[in-house]
């Protein structure tokens, strides 16, 4: 695949992850506090979750694409562990999420959540832009990024920003459907 078909693909994807989570913040303190169940996220809490993961792979991309040599590679080839990643994580065109999957408890948002928690979603979402950006005179091949689990798990740089943004995309249509469930209850 073309290197600049997909990071400018990658790039709509985030504006409009972060279009949506722009419309939350119209929303009051208990609308965005409302949980369907006590086992289920608020929107809030889906913000603080992506919070916590975009935080690691974005230091990551700071440190990696910093010191990464310029390269004239201008194709894309997906790692065999990348690609099952992203098609798990990635939700599907008609917004239907192809593996639920339990949450490891690092990432659960288990503080009290502040509306200052939105803030920051945006702010790391022009973040990832400007690293995608960036990333546009790169190998997306041989820059390795460690994933969140661990470094049993490592990304080609492509696969990296895929899986990140396909997990933003996971987690706000789970905000909206807790939206809708509030909906639904008024």
């Amino acid at each position: 695949m073309d290197k600049i078909e997909l990071i400018d693909s990658l790039i709509e994807d985030t504006q409009e992850v972060k279009e949506e989570a722009t419309r939350f913040a119209s929303l009051d303190q208990e609308e965005l506090n409302f949980k369907p169940s006590p086992e289920q996220w608020s929107v809030l809490e889906c913000i603080e979750h992506l919070n916590i993961a975009d935080a690691h792979y974005i230091a990551q991309f700071d440190k990696k694409l910093n010191t990464a040599p310029v390269s004239n590679n201008q194709d894309f080839k997906p790692g065999w562990m990348g690609n099952y990643f992203v098609m798990s994580i990635k939700p599907k065109e008609d917004g239907t999420i192809p593996s639920p999957m339990k949450t490891l408890k690092k990432f659960r948002p288990e503080v009290n959540v502040q509306y200052d928690t939105l803030s920051k979603f945006l702010e790391d979402q022009d973040h990832l832009i400007g690293a995608l950006e960036k990333s546009k005179s790169l190998d997306l091949n041989k820059l390795k990024i460690t994933s969140a689990i661990g470094p049993i798990v490592t990304f080609k740089l492509g696969d990296a920003f895929r899986f990140l943004i396909g997990h933003n995309q996971r987690h706000i249509i789970q905000a909206q459907r807790v939206l809708k469930k509030l909906e639904l209850t008024s």
